[in-house]
């Protein structure tokens, strides 16, 4: 298994911080928000870690992997402005053409969190289909920002909507996933159909329509940084 961390974007809503230093490389308590990413994949036997980013954060990048001891791959994306992005879901398409054919542990370079990747491991290998990590926030109106899934008595996904108006639970996607060896087939039908390359809860949602899609649930501390704000908040709680 491979595993690959998304930081192609630019996070706009965390300017003018992101004007000069991208997202997962800002600080948060101790370390930065990608080493909080790569304390969890360093529990596995992961044969190969690749990180996706823009050709404008790039030199950060490079200069961070110095600081590491893993064997890690840098994909580029060739893009260096918000409008000119290749999206979350085609990035990850772009990252695996050339990281090759494998199975996948996708996670978001911001996401922070602490409980282990085994378990949701070990029950992506007991069913072999994709498996999302899930996170219950507690709060309908606080699930209306998040893309809300709905499962079945085994955790397969029945439902998903990408921030319902009416959120049907407060079970909310997070971006940590287990993707087949034959995902990439799958994100290849998914991008030559569909017009939205950016989130991922649209291309859960429509993967939960097509094939067997399953849900992992977790508890402890997990944070999506969307804003200075909630940067602020999460930074004064781990200082």
């Amino acid at each position: 298994m491979k595993s690959l961390i998304l930081a192609g974007g630019f996070a706009r809503r965390l300017a003018p911080l992101t004007d000069f230093v991208a997202k997962p490389l800002l600080p948060l308590s101790d370390k930065l928000v990608i080493d909080w990413v790569m304390e969890r994949i360093n529990e596995l036997e992961i044969d190969e870690i690749g990180i996706s980013t823009n050709s404008y954060y790039e030199k950060q990048f490079r200069y961070w992997i110095k600081c590491r001891t893993e064997n890690i791959k840098l994909i580029i994306e060739p893009t260096q402005s918000e409008n000119e992005k290749l999206g979350a879901i085609a990035g990850i398409k772009y990252a695996m053409d050339r990281m090759g054919d494998d199975e996948y542990l996708v996670i978001a370079g911001d996401n922070v969190f602490d409980f282990s990747l085994q378990k949701m491991l070990n029950f992506y290998r007991k069913i072999m289909k994709p498996v999302l990590a899930v996170y219950n926030v507690g709060d309908i109106d606080k699930a209306k920002r998040f893309g809300v899934v709905t499962v079945d008595k085994n955790w397969k996904i029945i439902n998903m909507q990408e921030k319902p108006k009416i959120p049907e639970s407060s079970l909310i996607s997070t971006a940590t996933y287990i993707f087949t060896k034959d995902s990439k087939k799958m994100l290849e039908e998914y991008l030559a159909g569909m017009k939205n390359h950016d989130s991922l809860g649209y291309f859960f949602s429509w993967l939960s329509e097509n094939y067997e899609v399953y849900a992992y649930p977790y508890k402890g501390l997990w944070k999506d940084i969307g804003n200075l704000d909630e940067y602020r908040e999460l930074f004064g709680k781990l200082k």
